[in-house]
């Protein structure tokens, strides 16, 4: 049976990939050497499921149809760093408390469908480069972004060229 490698993140426009680029570069300066993540790649994953079947997918996109969470808004203010995997990501000190609530709706459902959420601790965070070691948190000038939709994404490797494309987006309420 055929399966796609998904995952649930919020949908960020072109708009806002692109005022995300400057605080990859100070990544980048931050880390010398690491491999940025294409700015059409930057996300925040909500929860991650791997492989996936077309029925699961259409019973994940049938939940997810249903929730009903508000729009918010997103204030990024450090880069830091996990060990495992090696990257360094943007983040927010503070966490909105409708995008809590919209990552433990999509949790749940996507729990009672069988999948499990790889970590202990939810912790919302954008990747900006990979292959990354970097200590600490560092300050930046806050980044605010509205948040007005989710999407289910597929994970999609074609040669050396990784891409994640929004399969369905789910309008948040404003």
């Amino acid at each position: 049976m055929e399966s796609r490698r998904l995952f649930f993140s919020l949908c960020f426009s072109a708009q806002q990939q692109q005022l995300l680029a400057p605080y990859q570069q100070l990544a980048l300066q931050a880390c010398p050497g690491a491999k940025a993540v294409a700015v059409t790649n930057l996300h925040l994953t909500l929860f991650f499921l791997g492989q996936v079947t077309a029925e699961q997918q259409q019973l994940l996109l049938q939940s997810a149809a249903k929730l009903r969470s508000a729009a918010f808004e997103l204030e990024l203010d450090y880069l830091a760093g996990f060990r495992q995997p090696k990257i360094l990501y943007l983040a927010p000190s503070s966490i909105p408390p409708a995008l809590l609530l919209l990552q433990q709706q999509l949790a749940q459902f996507c729990q009672v469908q069988g999948f499990t959420e790889p970590h202990a601790e939810y912790r919302p965070h954008i990747t900006l480069a990979r292959q990354a070691l970097f200590e600490g948190q560092q300050r930046v000038t806050p980044l605010r972004l509205k948040v007005r939709e989710f999407a289910l994404y597929q994970s999609r490797r074609e040669g050396e060229v990784l891409e994640y494309l929004p399969l369905q987006r789910f309008k948040l309420i404003s």
